[in-house]
């Protein structure tokens, strides 16, 4: 509430000074919100995304090799167990 008779406030002394006022407040707001998006872009224009959308898989294996990643292997490769299914007892009940 306290904001809107703040507004109002900012409203009347501006449309007592006339067209002038008017105008150069709405210039003093356009150019806090030009400050204001210039300090964020800057701010914010540093970081980058964490995956390349243009990187090969060759990029991607590297490093995810590098961070200790585990490689998910073929479950039917030679040497590994099969997985297991539900039995029939599970199955039966």
């Amino acid at each position: 509430m306290i904001w809107v008779e703040a507004l109002w406030r900012l409203v009347s002394v501006l449309t007592e000074s006339g067209p002038t006022g008017l105008l150069l407040g709405a210039g003093a707001i356009a150019g806090v919100l030009l400050v204001t998006v210039l300090t964020a872009s800057v701010l914010l224009g540093g970081r980058t995304a964490a995956v390349n959308p243009g990187a090969s898989r060759r990029v991607l294996r590297e490093r995810a090799r590098r961070t200790g990643v585990p490689r998910y292997r073929d479950p039917d490769a030679a040497g590994r167990t099969r997985p297991r299914g539900p039995t029939a007892a599970l199955a039966a009940a």
